[in-house]
């Protein structure tokens, strides 16, 4: 079984499998999810984050962009999580992305766009961020000055000459004013697990004010066996959560 891109599960066939078609049953495996575009192992095109950009950002940090990989139901996976890096490089080299840091004033620096960048020095980290060709542009141009909460405030040229930076300079309605806090709680069907990170939580991934708090209840009739309840302690363990289970 594995999780289609339209977050369902779904059964992938083998077909005959016979002792010469591959090294090892694990090998054919693999070879078969990369034929079918479930796996990567050579990596992703520049184009293929362009192309599926979450719609909030228009700064995505590279931690979120290579997590997108093992979460997101509409993205294959990496066999080698450092082949995003090269995918960055590449973007970069050709002017699809731009691979920037972010001061606290909202300016750019480091910025690196349409140049080259080696992919050993590319980092996954959250405070670098990569930015699409538009933004690279006019950031570059001078354009625009500053990138605050995704609000682009563009450089006007005032009587003096000097540059500065004005929102709504154009008698268009004010922004509305953001609100202190978004809070939702409800049931997600396990099925749809992944897709509710993909179309909810990704807009908020690069947020440091994020908090997720999870209630996983499991009641199959026949009940949960000892096995997987100590799996599943295991696996808590794993993540740095702690493994106290209601029910025991």
């Amino acid at each position: 079984m594995l999780l289609g891109k339209d977050g369902e599960w779904k059964t992938v066939d083998l077909g005959l499998v016979h002792s010469s078609a591959a090294p090892s049953i694990g090998q054919l495996i693999i070879e078969r999810l990369v034929q079918a575009g479930d796996i990567e192992d050579k990596g992703v095109s520049p184009n293929f984050l362009v192309r599926n950009w979450p719609p909030a950002f228009k700064e995505w940090n590279t931690t979120s962009a290579r997590d997108a990989f093992f979460a997101s139901p509409q993205f294959p996976r990496l066999l080698n999580p450092d082949s995003i890096k090269d995918t960055i490089a590449r973007g970069v080299e050709n002017g699809m992305l731009g691979y920037v840091g972010k001061k606290a004033d909202g300016s750019y620096a480091p910025f690196h766009w349409n140049s080259s960048l080696p992919p050993q020095d590319v980092e996954i980290s959250d405070d670098v961020f990569l930015i699409q060709r538009e933004l690279a542009e006019a950031y570059k141009a001078g354009r625009i000055s500053t990138i605050q909460d995704d609000v682009v405030e563009p450089a006007v040229t005032g009587s003096s000459g000097t540059t500065s930076t004005s929102p709504e300079t154009d008698g268009k309605s004010p922004i509305p004013a953001n609100i202190p806090r978004l809070v939702w709680n409800g049931a997600v069907p396990h099925q749809k697990w992944m897709n509710f990170y993909t179309k909810v939580l990704s807009k908020f991934a690069a947020t440091a004010g994020l908090k997720l708090t999870l209630r996983v209840e499991v009641a199959p009739a026949e009940g949960v066996s000892p096995q997987k309840v100590d799996e599943t302690k295991v696996a808590l363990r794993e993540l740095g959560l702690k493994d106290s289970l209601e029910g025991e």
